[in-house]
């Protein structure tokens, strides 16, 4: 199996470049190894592409291989019979990058040689590592090979990718022309599945997606990794003709991919000095001022640049997808062959007289090909697709690829009305048509208001996604919700399958971030005036525009109301729901928060967000209803939360919990189950015995950490201090107080070094460390110091400007400290800090972050009242004076 064409790099012959004269002594070597590294390294930097750089690599192991090889055999008097040196995988494709490992077989002709070899080989290894190459080897016998190891498909996935360097030539010969071609060819099925269930968890760890903001040239989808088990799926296939199916135009463009994603890499290694594939931000920027692997002259941003980047991964995961769909030939039995017919009759595979397509296998395949040059037969597919579910096959999106691309097969009926796009958008499975439809261009023709958005990479370290790609998502988690996969969505499940207008919902989710696309400083302006080009040409009714424009133009407000309010704060829910105005639109502008959030990283929608947000959907609810909360507690009128809190409290009287409860405010009681209340009042009772009580508790994203004192000056920020010092992020934070003067923190936060999960025994001395600060028994600024001094040592990736405002109108008690900044190890210490020096109590703390922003949102009284403008003044002066 090694005389397949690559594809998308035709299939060549590199014969290894001789030494010059005579061998250059072991002594000299290593310069000329370096003196040669800098060479191509300057070639390449100076516009040599990536083809002849791995090549002239590939040469200098291979020369400087062959060198060390003839001398150690002459050092240990040996000769090269029995023992052969093979390249595998990439150096094996001579595919070889600067900081790439070596990757070499030892071939031996029997166990005896093997051992009498040994010594040598160490030598040998020891000596390539001293010149600079990254060796990673492996030994086997020749009957070794033959044999197939269930448990390392890795190795003989590899072993496809096979070149004889230097040894024993007839035994290199054996392997690959006797040994071998027997037991892979047996081996097919096993190398197939191993194969495909790598490349599948690959992809899945990756999100199944190409769109990434900074991609891993080499294994995200797209990247070098698609193009290597493309070639091996071809390989194991049997290269059969009919898997080609690709015109000479489709084979050039995955040959330039390849280079395209060579050249990448090349410059990222030579960058980094190092086997890092990631292209960063930075890496974006340098590409682009390069203008690398582009010839046509044009100057492009690091946005436009990365445009051409997805194009060319988009073309190598396609041609990966493509052998991945493939099934291994199996010879069958007659009766096989009639059970599968008679079960492809009761799945309603045959396809109905005069049908343009049909589904088979699970997907839908195209049996009229000429038909399709009418897109009215186009669009009713993927009508269907919605309706059912169904994917379509790789090989129908390559016919409707070729069909509508084709510049002499004209369109028919190439207007799409709204009311057919409404049926898609409509269906139980959107997602299923739309993202076919985008991968074909086609999504674009009908919106081209989208075009804006195509592969646009947003920089903000929050978003994983390029603009589209988070787009396609949104409307993916929420078809998603006819099963929840997981326990965030079951609340919202409901709301989403009775939607009777997901059409209008769904439109709104491929409209609402195209402004980021437009030369606009605000865009949801810019996608308010996509709408209303889109509206005019599909021809929305009026009241179905203003639902649309409602939602696009509303599509933040949920998601700022839960980060940066206390939405249990009767003013905050009373404010939020008469902006929305109907329950319809509440419904739709939930769903629509619940998914965008969910689709911009897999972390982004934390469970804490997912219940805050139903929490806020349904007090707005419940206050359009007029079921309005009261503000504070009052502990006498819960009779049915202290039963259930002293059933709990091990004999405590109610008078007790009475007097724990007065006062804290309703809040308190919604964020906590009467459980959760019930171990608080635990903790309260020991406040006799020891005037600090601390609990911390692992949760699924982190801990959360629940402090009860008397308050105290200072007492949030110390808090805030320590576990900064520790190394914790704060993701959410909690102050209560009641009527007594007791203070309740709750600290939820995540241990980013994983320094309390690895070693568990250092949560007591963290514990005794916050203790002990807070006790005045240990200083605070000595732990802050050095990681302080770090934090500020790394430079930000994106610039963060620092915004401060205040708001007397949104809460009826406080009034309402507003800090956009750059993120920053320490820094909620710095603003509790500064917050206490001016003497403002902190009420309600909301701590949020979006990649490197935070946003940080505290409601503030000065002795029980609102800030006055004096105090404000004063406060921005100094948070401006603190965070720069």
């Amino acid at each position: 199996m090694t005389s397949a064409a690559r594809p998308g790099l035709p299939q060549e012959s590199f014969p290894i470049k001789p030494m010059a004269g005579p061998a250059t002594p072991l002594s000299e070597l290593g310069a000329q190894c370096e003196d040669e590294r800098a060479r191509i390294r300057k070639n390449f930097e100076h516009g040599a592409g990536a083809k002849p750089t791995l090549l002239a690599l590939c040469a200098l192991a291979d020369r400087s291989l062959q060198q060390v090889f003839k001398e150690v055999l002459r050092l240990h008097d040996s000769s090269k019979e029995g023992l052969s040196l093979l390249a595998l995988g990439g150096y094996g494709r001579r595919m070889l990058f600067p900081f790439s490992d070596l990757d070499i077989l030892f071939l031996f002709a029997n166990e005896k040689t093997e051992e009498g070899f040994r010594p040598l080989i160490s030598e040998f290894s020891r000596t390539m590592w001293d010149l600079g190459f990254r060796v990673s080897s492996a030994g086997r016998t020749i009957d070794e090979c033959k044999r197939i190891e269930e448990d390392n498909a890795e190795f003989h996935l590899a072993l496809l990718d096979r070149r004889f360097v230097d040894g024993d030539a007839a035994l290199f010969e054996k392997l690959d022309q006797r040994i071998l071609p027997p037991s892979e060819r047996q081996a097919r099925p096993f190398l197939f599945s191993q194969l495909h269930r790598l490349t599948k968890e690959r992809l899945g760890r990756y999100g199944n997606t190409i769109f990434h903001l900074e991609p891993n040239v080499k294994e995200a989808p797209g990247g070098l990794r698609d193009y290597q088990a493309a070639f091996w799926l071809r390989q194991i296939l049997g290269d059969r003709p009919d898997l080609r199916g690709s015109t000479a135009a489709d084979e050039e463009m995955a040959g330039d991919a390849v280079e395209f994603q060579s050249s990448i890499r090349c410059l990222v290694h030579y960058s980094n000095g190092r086997n890092d594939n990631t292209l960063t931000y930075e890496m974006q920027e340098e590409a682009a001022r390069r203008s690398l692997a582009v010839r046509d002259g044009i100057q492009r941003s690091a946005a436009e640049w990365m445009r051409l980047y997805f194009r060319h991964a988009r073309t190598l995961n396609r041609q990966l997808l493509r052998y991945l769909d493939q099934k291994m030939a199996q010879p069958v039995s007659l009766r096989e062959r009639l059970f599968s017919a008679a079960r492809s009759v009761a799945r309603q595979e045959t396809p109905q007289p005069g049908a343009h397509f049909a589904i088979r296998g699970g997907q839908f395949e195209i049996l009229d090909q000429p038909a399709l040059a009418d897109r009215s037969i186009i669009y009713s597919l993927f009508t269907e697709a919605a309706r059912t579910g169904t994917a379509l096959s790789r090989d129908a999106e390559r016919i409707i690829q070729y069909v509508v691309s084709h510049p002499e097969l004209p369109a028919i009926n190439q207007n799409m009305s709204w009311e057919t796009l409404k049926e898609i958008l409509a269906s139980d499975y959107p997602g299923m048509a739309l993202r076919p439809m985008h991968r074909l261009g086609i999504l674009m023709e009908i919106l081209p208001e989208m075009r804006a958005i195509d592969s646009l990479v947003v920089r903000d370290f929050y978003h994983r996604y390029t603009v589209d790609e988070h787009s396609l998502r949104t409307i993916e988690h929420l078809q998603a919700l006819a099963e929840p996969p997981d326990s965030r969505g079951i609340p919202f499940a409901p709301i989403w399958k009775m939607q009777d207008r997901r059409d209008l919902l769904v439109f709104a989710l491929l409209l609402h971030d195209t402004g980021k696309g437009m030369p606009v400083e605000n865009h949801v302006q810019g996608s308010l005036t996509a709408l209303e080009s889109a509206t005019s040409r599909l021809g929305l009714a009026p009241e179905e525009e203003a639902e649309v424009r409602f939602l696009i133009e509303r599509h933040l407000e949920m998601s700022a109301t839960v980060q940066r309010r206390d939405i249990f704060d009767p003013a905050t829910v009373s404010a939020f729901a008469d902006s929305v105005g109907t329950l319809e639109r509440l419904q739709r502008l939930c769903l629509l928060t619940y998914a965008d959030i969910h689709a911009v990283n897999p972390e982004a929608l934390t469970p804490w967000k997912a219940e805050m947000l139903w929490q806020l959907f349904v007090s707005a609810a419940n206050h359009m209803s007029r079921s309005l909360d009261r503000d504070r507690l009052h502990a006498s009128d819960e009779s049915s939360l202290l039963d259930q809190i002293q059933s709990g409290a091990g004999g405590a009287t109610k008078a007790e919990i009475e007097r724990f409860l007065e006062g804290f405010p309703r809040r308190y009681m919604a964020v906590h189950s009467a459980a959760e209340i019930a171990g608080h009042f635990a903790l309260y009772r020991k406040l006799g015995s020891a005037p600090l009580q601390t609990e911390l508790r692992a949760e699924r994203h982190g801990f959360l950490l629940t402090l009860l004192t008397a308050d105290r000056p200072r007492l949030f920020s110390t808090i805030a201090g320590v576990l900064a010092a520790w190394g914790m992020n704060i993701i959410k934070a909690d102050a209560f107080a009641n009527s007594a003067g007791v203070v309740l923190d709750t600290f939820h936060f995540a241990d980013l070094h994983r320094t309390l999960e690895l070693n568990p025994s250092e949560i007591e001395r963290f514990l005794k460390s916050l203790t002990d600060v807070l006790g005045g028994k240990a200083a605070l600024e000595p732990l802050l110091q050095s990681r302080n001094l770090a934090s500020r040592a790394r430079p930000p990736k994106v610039a963060v400007a620092t915004a401060i405002s205040f708001d007397d109108a949104a809460s009826a008690h406080s009034t309402l400290l507003e800090v956009v900044t750059h993120d920053r190890s320490g820094l909620l210490y710095e603003m509790g800090s500064a917050l206490a020096r001016l003497e403002c109590n902190i009420e309600v703390a909301l701590i949020d972050t979006e990649g490197e922003k935070a946003i940080d949102v505290f409601y503030l009284t000065a002795q029980g009242k609102k800030l006055d403008s004096r105090k404000q003044e004063v406060l921005q002066e100094v948070l401006q004076g603190t965070l720069g």
